[in-house]
């Protein structure tokens, strides 16, 4: 699979993860934050989600849910 990264903007509102049944990580229901700076991830081939994608920050460890409108 092709793998590149993308920025995204400061302000947008993402969803952080939680982990979940067989240690999968879910988006956590009904809680997001705001960017504070532009941010450099990669989206993962993960199904699910309804209208969030998920994505790796790059140089983190973390997973964050974006809506598909703003990518």
């Amino acid at each position: 699979m092709y793998s590149t990264t993308i920025i995204i903007s400061k302000g947008t509102s993402v969803c952080p993860s939680e982990l979940g049944h067989n240690n999968f990580y879910y988006p956590t229901p009904n809680k997001y934050i705001t960017l504070a700076e532009d941010t450099e991830v990669e989206q993962l081939p993960w199904v699910g989600g309804g209208n969030l994608s998920a994505y790796k920050i790059i140089g983190q460890q973390n997973v964050v849910w974006i809506e598909k409108k703003y990518v």
